[in-house]
């Protein structure tokens, strides 16, 4: 039998990009409380009906956005791995995006957002599966695939992520928290903080420790 072919308008992409771009935009410059859906819709140049099909809520917003960035973030451990120089040039790349993410202006207001969400009776579970718990995640999974190749001697993934990423979060997050100036906004500083803090790590769960463990 013919494939069936799906009915309606096929779905435009661009009006999702806008969206998200509204959202954005939004956030920075008139901070959380200031993302309505009807504040959205007339941003993005979209229909409330048109918003409302592709996200439901504010809640949805938000999650939306907090899972491209997160895709952001973890892109360079999406990549094929070429040996353990490979991994080190990954875990680095991982570091710069999340600091980056962390420095800038956009995860402040993540923060402002969340704290207002429980308020206005939303689950904030989303957001943290969308975000943090999804990083964590696709980073175990990553050092599992380096651990199964022989770059590293990582027989714990999920601890050694967790390690990874409170060294890579450093004191950031809780800069954000008080709203102090971040130290690591700019590209040079998270090069070289991400090549400080991988260094470290490697040398932690570098492939020969397997013959030194008890």
């Amino acid at each position: 039998m013919p494939n069936a072919t799906p009915r309606g308008r096929p779905v435009d992409r661009r009006k999702d990009e806008a969206i998200l771009r509204a959202v954005r935009r939004v956030l920075q410059r008139d901070g959380p409380s200031a993302v309505t859906m009807e504040r959205i819709a007339h941003e993005a140049a979209v229909s409330k009906a048109t918003l409302y099909r592709r996200y439901p809520s504010r809640q949805a917003l938000l999650e939306a956005l907090v899972n491209r960035d997160a895709e952001r973030v973890f892109r360079a451990l999406l990549q094929p791995t070429a040996g353990p120089g490979g991994v080190r040039t990954q875990l680095e790349a991982f570091v710069v995006d999340l600091a980056g993410l962390l420095c800038g202006p956009d995860h402040r207001r993540y923060l402002q957002a969340s704290g207002d969400l429980p308020r206005a009776g939303v689950d904030l579970q989303g957001i943290w599966r969308r975000g943090p718990a999804q990083a964590h995640g696709r980073l175990a999974a990553f050092l599992a695939s380096a651990h199964a190749n022989g770059h590293l001697h990582c027989d714990d993934p999920a601890a050694a992520a967790e390690l990874l990423l409170g060294m890579a979060v450093g004191l950031d997050l809780v800069r954000s928290l008080y709203r102090v100036p971040q130290q690591r906004y700019r590209l040079a500083a998270r090069r070289t903080h991400a090549e400080y803090v991988v260094d470290l790590f490697l040398r932690c769960y570098a492939p020969e420790n397997r013959a030194t463990d008890p």
